[in-house]
């Protein structure tokens, strides 16, 4: 019964949604990817909102991430919507939906004011979320950031979530945009055949848009972006290598509706990110890079790639858990997490069982096993505090990364009381 509901209420908001989207005709700009979708959503809507060009024009995103088949068309509904909180995560109420059917009739009855471009993030949990999205979403851009190992547990094969990502390039109307990273290794795959013009972004090799001398300080992510034949300085208060990408995307979008290079360039300097991704927070005794909202094989290789630069001379901690949904690929991605956790941490915290094949390929592959310690699912705030602090010493950089579901957000919050005073 509850699955027949549940089918039944995903449907009448895609009908609520369908309609509204036919009315209205949003330029519509869609992001997918295995990682980094909310993040190149933050800073899309921060270039095209700033933009001198588009101040006359009703630009809106999405709140937080609501990237699923019912937070999607309740987003079309209402672009403030921001669902019921249930523990950790927003949940759709039948609240919320006698709510969402208000606004959604207000809108079809009436001529209201309603966003001239909508920036959606389209998660892509399972086969077929992708394929449902296009079936009443027409987005005029396109934006796959990445496709790596995650969600695996719910697709048959890698080639299988490969197909789902695509859905969105190939769903992209054919005179729009589409963006992707060409140090991705199915990007050439991806965009064979495309009637939609493609544009790569790249900090590897040469591309539409590529990202030069990166380098990270205090004051964060500083690097030159290629452009055709021009280039500009680009400097963001964000910590990680890996945003580069983030900037990236957003300039190409932005290129896209005529906003200036310059003035984009220089709008990324605004850039703020939700907790949780790569946020660093210096205290007094040290510094922590709070990186806990999730996690996959890419997403960890990259955190400690970047902890690496911003350590210095600073001895490097990580604390590192599970990452979940990997499928055929959880042994794999945490072994292949290891051996770049060997040569980048001095003292390595491991949780959970998928923490601790972390450990034991660090190990393995050099990292002394004096300078590690594992630990099981760890979520009392007394534990945390008697099993790990003790190994922390003062002017340590700490990372902190894993899964949402082994709550290693519980560790940040023990970190952000203790040492906050």
């Amino acid at each position: 019964m509850k699955k027949v509901f549940k089918n039944w209420l995903k449907n009448y908001l895609k009908w609520l949604a369908s309609k509204i989207l036919r009315k209205y005709e949003p330029r519509i700009i869609a992001i997918t990817g295995s990682t980094g979708k909310t993040t190149t959503k933050e800073a899309i809507f921060l270039v095209l909102s700033q933009a001198s060009n588009l101040q006359d024009k009703f630009i809106v995103k999405t709140t937080g991430n609501l990237n699923t088949e019912f937070g999607i068309p309740a987003s079309i509904i209402d672009p403030n919507f921001v669902g019921t909180p249930v523990g950790d995560k927003m949940r759709l109420s039948l609240r919320d939906v006698f709510k969402l059917t208000g606004q959604a009739l207000k809108l079809l009855a009436q001529s209201e004011k309603y966003p001239e471009i909508l920036i959606l993030e389209l998660g892509a949990d399972k086969p077929g979320d992708i394929a449902h999205f296009m079936t009443f979403i027409h987005p005029e851009l396109g934006v796959l950031t990445n496709i790596g190992d995650v969600h695996l547990e719910f697709f048959d094969t890698k080639a299988s979530l490969v197909e789902e990502k695509r859905k969105l390039i190939t769903g992209t109307l054919a005179n729009g945009l589409v963006v992707l990273s060409k140090d991705d290794e199915f990007s050439n795959l991806i965009v064979r055949n495309l009637t939609a013009k493609a544009v790569m972004v790249s900090v590897k090799m040469d591309a539409d848009y590529k990202a030069t001398n990166i380098g990270l300080s205090s004051s964060g992510i500083r690097f030159d972006v290629v452009r055709n034949s021009e280039s500009l300085s680009v400097t963001m208060p964000v910590y990680g290598k890996q945003f580069a990408y983030t900037a990236l995307f957003a300039l190409a979008v932005a290129d896209y509706f005529d906003v200036p290079f310059s003035e984009a360039c220089q709008s990324l300097t605004k850039l703020k990110l939700p907790g949780g991704r790569f946020e660093k927070i210096d205290f007094n005794k040290l510094t922590l890079i709070d990186d806990t909202y999730n996690a996959n094989p890419t997403s960890m290789i990259s955190a400690l790639e970047s902890l690496t630069s911003l350590g210095m001379a600073r001895r490097k901690v990580a604390i590192l858990g599970d990452m979940r949904e990997l499928g055929s690929a959880y042994e794999k991605g945490h072994l292949d997490v290891g051996v770049i956790a060997s040569k980048t941490v001095d003292f390595l915290i491991s949780v959970g069982s998928g923490g601790e094949l972390i450990r034991q390929a660090a190990i393995r592959s050099g990292l002394s096993a004096s300078k590690t310690v594992g630990f099981g699912e760890i979520n009392d705030k007394t534990q945390i505090r008697s099993a790990i602090l003790p190994y922390l010493r003062d002017n340590d950089i700490v990372l902190i990364k894993g899964s949402r579901a082994v709550h290693l957000d519980k560790i940040a919050e023990v970190f952000k009381e203790d040492f906050a005073a």
